[in-house]
């Protein structure tokens, strides 16, 4: 096998498993650690949101995790409950919410950018 057919291949792999993942569901978290936020600021913001989603009334799709903002979970440990959000829930989520801290509204601005 030729590189450009490989290079191609490979391309077309990385391509194929962004647009899936982009589709797919995550958690509050992970939708903002995946824009670039920082773990800590990640769930704080997260925490913020998910009163933010009560308070609208966006309901996630409710599932369970063995991945936290944290890291993995033990090997043995139960898988612990999430709440899964769309791309388009989080971004209804992330224009409702009003941050007081500086470090938040400008990380709000940055995620409202992209």
């Amino acid at each position: 096998m030729n590189t450009k057919a490989r290079a191609a291949r490979h391309a077309l792999r990385q391509r194929t498993r962004a647009h899936r993942d982009a589709r797919r569901p995550h958690t509050l978290a992970s939708h903002l650690l995946a824009r670039g936020a920082n773990p800590s600021d990640a769930s704080c913001v997260a925490g913020a949101l998910r009163g933010k989603a009560m308070a609208l009334g966006v309901t996630g799709h409710r599932t369970l995790v063995c991945k936290t903002s944290a890291g993995k979970l033990p090997k043995r440990a139960p898988k612990r409950p999430c709440v899964r959000y769309t791309d388009r829930q989080f971004l209804m989520l992330l224009t409702a919410y009003n941050p007081r801290a500086d470090r938040f509204r400008n990380l709000r601005t940055r995620l409202l950018s992209i």
